[in-house]
């Protein structure tokens, strides 16, 4: 049983006279009876011992080492002249007791190695005990086995040993008894207690010049311990003895920005991660100091941390700070790494995708925001998420679960019962410096699209300077229920990749491709789909050209409700927006030609929806009614365009910084990966002059869509004049 290495107990010598005095009074009674029975009759045990004693029990130099407590069961003393203690059963006289040593009740042994009596009369045995844990022999003057004690690994002053009066039950201790009597019950794994948090000096923030923070815990008898990695301090963490230094990091080698982590879609791909650098210059760093309190063999139930950066020119969005166990996070069994399976199975020959990335785990992480709300610490778990993005790309979003509801942060994301968010990446789309699809969804967010909205933020990950990344609400049934008013038990969702059980795209989309457009079908498809849902959907999808959108089968998102706001709880499918990574493109495009012509690919339901619904007279009023109405007025460039130049100007401040953490250097290995893969490399990185160009060739899109797209929609549909 393992309770993490970093467990204690500070254990002060006036709190050892009163545990003694405590167990003596507590167990007066028992230990009558405990000396005639449950000790198998041996005339010694090995009864306690403490095989990593950080801030227990000193020797008479002040020093706290390992130690181990023979006990004496009996009415009278056992003399131990000659008698030893060994972790070797091969060398049974390890070490010796010294001539006229013996046992009346308890007696105390430190086992450091050092061999020796120390001025308040400790001995110290030859060996020291370890902590990975092992077995202790006793013996007799004639070398025989009076007693053993098998021992697992152990933590920070936790001890183990025989519960009092049984000398066969064995296990660990919350509190730590030398020279006393034992508990009688064990210590519980997974132990947490409501202990309170511990208080910073310093608050989290940007500091000029190195710093020093003090902690305070709540409960003044509890321990300390932190971490300054992100992982558990019950776990790994170090005690707290004074103020934290806190120091400069200007110039340390990336550890984790760096790390080569995308797929693509085959074994060529992945294998070019390694002859490419990542963000190959510094990233901006931070020391996130992560705290949790022990006391009485219980870890407090809440870890809180605060992240610190110095000489760090403070940022002007926004900062979110994820912090977690690294190797959860990044070693080869982390969410954020392809991991042992897919480098396995690639070994073999075999084009897998069965990454760490893709697997929906969740794992243990502390999240904090600066800017939005509190700023306080929120103890939570963390998945990685997205599609394509997650493969291609290695910067990649992450599913945020809240422990409790966020008011603050829900006003802000405009939802009333926030129990988690997304932090979305720049995405797979050609303008990566814009982040268009946060753009859009705020855009559009009161249209009843379903849109998510979005605040820009800088994320730092595990203490490294992630870049520009978009704090969203989550599309879920909860999101679904409280935008449309719907009972959230009553929602389904389906989409293109994680389809119902009982409702699926891939059903829908073969009883289209199927169906007869006649008044039978024009029935059907009123009764299965709402329409003015399909075709507010299609509207910004055709305007922003969006290719990963109508045309494709990868983004699709639909959903429909039985109870709740009888407009919106009829059973009918209804559809989101989702995903305009791949938007804002080739403004010349004329999608109805383009839509109404090409062959659907395997599943894309909505494509052939728009080419079925087409057929019908009814759908092409109304649709090109309402396109031309938002043409007029969503879409103007004197109403578009100052709402996209305000978007840009949150992220211009900070897009230097987010370009240098984006950009990609090739490396002397890349043309013999070339050439081994039979592929052609562009290895291209965004700049502060290309970002600018980007803008305007943006601007440009925004000034003339509406009217090219008016003028393709004239070619289908012409106005009666």
């Amino acid at each position: 049983m393992r309770f993490g290495p970093k467990t204690l107990r500070r254990l002060a010598p006036p709190a050892l006279a009163l545990t003694a005095l405590g167990g003596a009074c507590t167990y007066g009674v028992w230990q009558v009876e405990a000396r005639m029975q449950g000790y198998g009759g041996k005339a010694v045990v090995i009864n306690e011992l403490c095989a990593h004693n950080l801030s227990g029990l000193q020797d008479g130099e002040g020093t706290r080492g390992d130690w181990i407590e023979l006990y004496n069961p009996g009415d009278e003393p056992v003399d131990l002249s000659g008698w030893s203690l060994s972790d070797d059963k091969d060398d049974p006289a390890k070490w010796t007791f010294p001539a006229g040593t013996e046992v009346q009740d308890y007696l105390v042994v430190f086992a450091d190695g050092t061999a020796r009596q120390d001025a308040a009369g400790y001995w110290h045995t030859s060996f020291a005990l370890n902590t990975g844990g092992e077995t202790l022999y006793l013996y007799n003057a004639a070398g025989e086995l009076v007693d053993k004690l098998k021992y697992p690994e152990q933590d920070f002053d936790i001890t183990y040993g025989r519960a009092f009066g049984s000398g066969a039950e064995t296990g660990t201790f919350a509190t730590a008894t030398p020279g006393a009597a034992n508990p009688v019950d064990f210590l519980q794994a997974n132990n947490k207690a409501p202990l309170g948090t511990a208080e910073f000096s310093l608050p989290a923030g940007f500091y000029e010049g190195e710093i020093d923070v003090a902690l305070r815990a709540n409960d003044p008898e509890a321990l300390i311990f932190y971490t300054t990695d992100g992982s558990d301090p019950a776990e790994y963490g170090q005690l707290y003895t004074g103020p934290v230094h806190i120091y400069d990091r200007t110039g340390e080698a990336n550890e984790y920005a760096s790390m080569p982590n995308r797929l693509g879609y085959g074994y060529s791909i992945f294998l070019k991660n390694y002859a490419v650098r990542y963000a190959p210059d510094p990233v901006d760093k931070a020391t996130t100091l992560t705290v949790r309190l022990y006391k009485d063999g219980c870890w407090s139930d809440e870890a809180v941390a605060s992240t610190y950066w110095v000489n760090v020119e403070p940022h002007t969005l926004p900062v979110v700070s994820v912090t977690a166990d690294p190797e959860e996070l990044f070693g080869m069994s982390g969410i954020y790494a392809p991991g042992y399976t897919y480098y396995t199975l690639t070994r073999m020959g075999r084009e897998s995708r069965n990454a760490n990335f893709l697997s929906e785990e969740r794992i243990d992480a502390n999240v904090q925001i600066l800017g939005l709300g509190d700023g306080g610490s929120l103890e939570t778990q963390i998945a990685v998420a997205g599609q394509n993005s997650r493969v291609w790309f290695q910067l990649k979003n992450l599913s945020v679960n809240l422990p409790q509801q966020n008011e603050t942060l829900g006003r802000l994301l405009r939802e009333q019962d926030l129990d988690g968010f997304s932090l979305k990446a720049p995405g797979n789309g050609h303008w990566q410096g814009f982040y268009v699809d946060g753009f859009w969804n705020n855009y559009l967010y009161d249209k009843d699209l379903g849109a998510q909205y979005n605040i820009p933020v800088i994320l730092y990950l595990e203490d490294e300077y992630w870049g520009i990344y978009c704090i969203r609400n989550r599309k879920d049934e909860a999101f679904i229920a409280q935008q449309f008013g719907v009972d959230e038990d009553s929602v389904t969702i389906c989409t293109s990749t994680e389809p119902d059980a009982d409702n699926s795209i891939q059903t829908l989309d073969q009883i289209l491709r199927e169906m007869t457009c006649d008044e039978a079908g024009w029935a059907w498809l009123n009764a299965t789909f709402d329409i003015d849902s399909f075709i507010d959907y299609l509207i910004p999808d055709l305007y922003n050209n969006n290719w990963d959108g109508v045309r494709t089968a990868s983004n699709t998102i639909i959903w429909k409700a039985t109870e709740g706001d009888a407009e919106n709880a009829d059973g009918r499918w209804r559809f989101l927006l989702n995903d305009y990574d791949m938007s804002l493109m080739y403004g010349f495009w004329d999608p109805f030609q383009d839509l109404l012509t090409m062959e659907p690919d395997a599943n894309n339901m909505q494509l052939v929806l728009f080419q079925k619904l087409w057929q019908y007279e009814e759908f092409r009023t109304r649709f090109a009614e309402k396109l031309r109405a938002e043409l007029a007025t969503t879409y103007a460039p004197e109403n578009i365009l100052p709402a996209f130049e305000a978007w840009q100007e949150q992220l211009a401040p900070e897009m230097e910084r987010n370009i240098v953490r984006q950009r990609v250097e090739a490396t002397p290995l890349l043309p013999l990966a070339d050439l081994l893969t039979r592929t052609e490399s562009d290895v291209q990185s965004l700049t502060m002059e290309q970002w600018q160009a980007d803008l305007e060739e943006i601007r440009t899109f925004l000034t003339d869509r509406a009217g090219d797209l008016e003028e393709f929609l004239d070619g289908v549909m012409p106005q009666a004049k």
